[in-house]
């Protein structure tokens, strides 16, 4: 009988406890920065909002709140370390958390805002996230983990992508474009790339380019969908398979075909484009 009080005591203990806020960090700050600086960016789980304008400074503003509702055994700590460097600026994460339990629930909401100039390069590492990157017009670095990306109106010539899961979109590029992809659909147009080596293992890769004369474009794909629109130029597209189906829309010429590989001539260009892929599908459009 004692210890049933004492349990009851405890619950009702619990259930009286309310809301609080953990952690709670603000900053919203201008710093300085090169018109053609870099931003070094390393965060995880953020809702990250970059874009580039003709702002002479770069604007930093990071909202960080852990509301939790019960009781929480162990502590958090989080902070933001900002330095300028050269006309660079370099925005890091520091967060620790020491928790050996919980009873209720906790809600975390983590934005980082900046605005930069617009020949800013970015140089961007962390793990789950969503990004959303607007005119941008230096050379953009991503290595995350499991996020979501989207860029608009980039017009910088040379972009890295390092994903695990998640999504990535393009609505234009130019210059040189590297991917390594796992679990990951990209999707880019309106392209004009003279350089591109993409190695994806699960996911679709849709890109949409013009091909540059003496251009290098190499894919590597595992399972999923390798779709690849030639929106001007030509060359010589070496396909080679194993359990895969090509298909080909627009003015192709087939030199080779078995069971193995592909080649395939297109007029007006002198392009070297090589396709690598085991169990999946190859789309080749000439629009």
């Amino acid at each position: 009988m004692k210890s049933i009080i004492i349990v009851f005591g405890l619950f009702l203990s619990l259930s009286a406890i309310g809301q609080s806020k953990d952690v709670d960090f603000h900053l919203d700050k201008e710093y300085d920065i090169s018109p053609t600086g870099t931003i070094k960016l390393n965060a995880s789980d953020a809702k990250v909002y970059i874009t580039g304008s003709t702002r002479k400074k770069a604007h930093v503003k990071i909202d960080y709140e852990v509301i939790t509702k019960g009781l929480t055994f162990g502590s958090r700590e989080f902070s933001v370390d900002v330095s300028e460097n050269n006309g660079n600026l370099e925005i890091r994460e520091i967060s620790s958390s020491v928790s050996v339990g919980m009873i209720g629930y906790t809600n975390e909401k983590y934005n980082i805002t900046i605005e930069a100039p617009e020949g800013t390069s970015l140089n961007v590492r962390g793990d789950d996230g969503d990004y959303w990157i607007r005119n941008i017009g230096g050379a953009i670095s991503l290595s995350l983990d499991d996020a979501d990306v989207e860029l608009r109106d980039c017009t910088g010539n040379s972009f890295s992508f390092r994903l695990d899961d998640g999504d990535l979109s393009m609505d234009q590029g130019r210059g040189s474009l590297d991917i390594d992809a796992d679990d990951a659909d990209v999707r880019i147009s309106n392209a004009h790339f003279d350089k591109i080596a993409a190695d994806v293992d699960d996911g679709d890769l849709v890109i949409e380019t013009t091909l540059a004369d003496n251009g290098d474009y190499r894919i590597d794909a595992q399972d999923g969908m390798v779709s690849f629109t030639v929106l001007g130029g030509g060359g010589q597209f070496n396909v080679r398979h194993d359990d895969a189906h090509v298909s080909v829309q627009g003015d192709f010429q087939r030199v080779e075909e078995s069971e193995n590989r592909s080649t395939l001539t297109l007029a007006s260009g002198k392009a070297n484009v090589d396709i690598r892929v085991d169990d999946g599908r190859v789309r080749l459009i000439r629009q």
